[in-house]
């Protein structure tokens, strides 16, 4: 568990590094004077640094919090990763997901539900009388809250989500 303990504080640390450098890149082009140098440990102690290394005990199951409080936490990562100053949403490539900060997020993400509360694609797809292409699409449009179980490889959708979409179905 130490050696995932120092792989997660390796991910933390690099997208620290990451959202600083874009930061100071912005900030050093809106006014040179604002920007002072920060060294990776005060980016650690600093309010990102705290949330990502909360999000990394919540993925190595050291941490259990309230589901909203991870879900925010890492909304909030994933909107400074992703969205661009003027745009009016934003978007993960599906590809991020596959890096080893998406991996930190997933696995939060995961650990943040219950198993009941969660179907299998093929499952979602049957009740919802579409293909599981039609799942995948929903879920990269965010109609579809999705989570991915790190340690066995799968995707699950939340299950209410499914629900929800299922009496839209029937409401139409």
């Amino acid at each position: 568990m130490e050696a995932e303990a120092l792989d997660y504080q390796n991910v933390v640390d690099e997208a620290l590094k990451l959202l600083y450098s874009q930061h100071h890149r912005l900030m050093s082009r809106l006014y040179p004077g604002a920007v002072a140098a920060l060294s990776l440990e005060q980016l650690r102690q600093g309010p990102l640094g705290q949330v990502l290394r909360r999000l990394a005990l919540v993925a190595q199951g050291k941490l259990s919090e309230n589901r909203e409080r991870t879900l925010e936490a890492i909304e909030l990562v994933l909107q400074m990763l992703f969205w661009a100053p003027g745009a009016e949403d934003y978007s993960v490539p599906r590809s991020f997901w596959e890096t080893d900060l998406g991996r930190l997020l997933s696995q939060a993400k995961f650990r943040a539900y219950e198993p009941g509360e969660l179907v299998s694609i093929g499952s979602a797809a049957q009740q919802l009388g579409v293909t599981r292409p039609t799942i995948y699409r929903w879920m990269d449009e965010r109609k579809l809250e999705y989570v991915r179980d790190e340690m066995s490889g799968r995707t699950f959708v939340v299950r209410e989500g499914v629900e929800e979409l299922k009496r839209q179905q029937e409401s139409v």
